[in-house]
């Protein structure tokens, strides 16, 4: 069934998708058509901040990947979830905001993109923020997304922060300005207690304007192309296939996994593997898929010594219903926090440049998965290995649209990434022993960490970690023959076509991806319409020297 004509085509309205069109949008003239293969982001559990674990088993709303055999991890397999919503991950994620060090965009620009330096992007990190304590000149004051800074008044995150100090990191007041490194209260994408999504925050009003359309529940089959020319898509709702026009551009916001898929399922890939598995090649770029990296963590955990040490214990149907009201009424209480208010940026070593071990800490034990509230006293430091070096791929399956691809991260396959996790599960344990944790700490759940050899460790890890869910880099943004886009994000030998989103990255960020895949999309949609960049903004920053 043919359907009306558009001038840009948005696939996926997640944190990139909901920025592209709503600022494509902008201009009255033009008319954008965002496909959205999930529902609605409408659910007081995508909007209270902790009730983030209810909506990862909403099947609905979740692309639930398997990524594996995992070689170096003894061939475990690890879950990897993903939304399919409006706000794609960013209405399912835990709302931490961080921006990445300012070292890893200079490296992008060294790398043969002189464009997306620090200087370049910083105007972009702007625009999209307004920052709770007030503009600077790091900092935005203006933007559509709210960002708070979390209270982290606990005594048990009072306990994390003095312990960070006493273990020698610096009391950092704001880790996305002049210094990323040290021991932090986390600021979170939380709007009033609400949670700021690009859905949210950017998608929705642009929808009432009258020439931003968007269709939910439609499963992307394909990119249609006239030639090399990106001219439209095909999709399916209920059963249905449909087609639609595309008149300027179709712009892939899909994320690390599903952008890939799409190209190699429209012929935009490796020719050979193409044809093996029947797909028509409309051309050969080989690098769609490959160059996968996630970061991959493990949680260093204790129990409390004593009750009262974690908040949210001995939770009843009438505690959780008391917390709701509390969130939905007042907009105040336990409800309005995502539960992640305090972690550490640090060096795994004295032989790494700069920071490249983050902590995420949660002040109880158990999982918030699942809509379940299993937990017991006692706290866990993630610890996430920020800039690994092991590589991955994401290829076919199969041709059918419907089929989730072969994932593999080869997660801690290269031996460095094993020498830096050791040593950053070894400090992580070392500052649990410090005395500002003496009348909370009880007993580890995996005692004498700190003095292990390193193959107990290791063994220990790969029984152990999981993925902090920051997949990118499968087509990837570059100058040398396996990228996939070029400085703009136009897919190389195409015409009419872009990704834009986190698997453009050139390098994985140090932190959590959410904030500069939005600093992407609002640098690359103005090379969409044609816009001249804003102008680079050199400040001073600590790793600069």
């Amino acid at each position: 069934m043919a359907s009306k004509a558009y001038d840009y085509i948005v696939v996926g309205a997640g944190a990139a998708g909901s920025i592209v069109a709503a600022r494509l949008g902008e201009d009255r003239s033009v008319r954008v058509l965002v496909l959205e293969a999930g529902p609605s982001d409408n659910s007081i559990y995508v909007r209270m901040p902790a009730a983030m674990s209810y909506p990862l088993t909403d099947q609905r709303r979740t692309w639930s990947f398997e990524t594996g055999p995992e070689e170096a991890l003894g061939g475990r397999m690890i879950t990897h979830v993903r939304g399919k919503m409006l706000g794609g991950s960013g209405s399912l994620n835990g709302m931490v905001y961080v921006r990445g060090n300012p070292r890893d965009f200079d490296t992008w620009a060294k790398d043969g993109l002189p464009g997306w330096s620090f200087a370049h992007c910083l105007p972009y990190f702007k625009r999209l923020e307004t920052y709770d304590k007030g503009a600077n000149i790091y900092r935005g004051g203006d933007g559509p997304i709210a960002i708070t800074t979390l209270k982290g008044d606990l005594p048990v995150f009072a306990a994390f922060i003095e312990a960070g100090q006493q273990a020698g990191h610096p009391l950092n007041p704001d880790y996305n300005a002049y210094r990323q490194e040290g021991v932090h209260i986390y600021q979170a994408n939380i709007d009033r207690g609400v949670r700021a999504s690009g859905g949210r925050a950017y998608l929705r009003p642009a929808l009432r304007k009258g020439n931003v359309d968007l269709k939910l529940n439609a499963l992307v089959h394909r990119i249609d192309f006239d030639g090399k020319r990106a001219v439209g898509v095909t999709y399916e709702v209920d059963g249905a296939t449909h087609t639609v026009e595309a008149g300027r551009e179709v712009v892939l916001c899909g994320g690390a996994f599903n952008s890939p898929q799409l190209l190699l399922l429209s012929g935009v890939g490796p020719s050979e593997e193409l044809r093996a598995l029947g797909v028509k090649s409309v051309t050969d770029v080989p690098g769609v898929g490959k160059g996968l990296v996630d970061h991959v963590a493990v949680s260093v955990r204790y129990r409390a010594s004593r009750p009262g040490v974690s908040p949210a214990m001995d939770l009843n149907m009438f505690k959780m219903g008391l917390i709701g009201a509390r969130w939905l009424f007042l907009r105040s209480g336990l409800g309005v926090t995502n539960l992640w208010e305090v972690g550490t940026f640090f060096r795994s070593s004295a032989a790494v440049d700069y920071a490249n071990i983050q902590h995420e800490f949660l002040p109880m034990l158990g999982e918030l998965m699942h809509g379940k509230v299993n937990i017991e006293e006692g706290f866990q430091y993630q610890t996430c290995l920020m800039r690994p070096k092991s590589r991955g791929a994401v290829t076919l399956k199969s041709a059918d649209p419907r089929s989730h691809p072969s994932i593999i991260s080869n997660y801690l396959a290269h031996p460095q990434d094993q020498r830096d996790l050791i040593d950053g599960v070894r400090h992580t344990d070392e500052i649990i022993r410090q005395r500002a944790w003496d009348g909370m700490r009880g007993q580890a759940l995996t005692p004498g960490l700190r003095t292990m050899p390193d193959a107990d460790v290791l063994a220990w890890l790969k029984d152990n970690l999981g993925t902090q869910y920051h997949p990118c880099s499968t087509c990837r943004m570059g100058v040398d023959d396996m990228s996939v886009v070029d400085a703009d994000g136009k897919v190389h030998d195409t015409e009419g076509l872009r990704v834009i989103d986190a698997s453009v990255m050139p390098r994985i960020t140090s932190g959590n991806l959410h904030c500069p895949t939005m600093m992407i999309a609002e640098k690359l949609v103005d090379r969409v319409r044609g816009r001249t960049p804003l102008p680079p903004q050199i400040v001073d920053y600590a790793d600069r020297h």
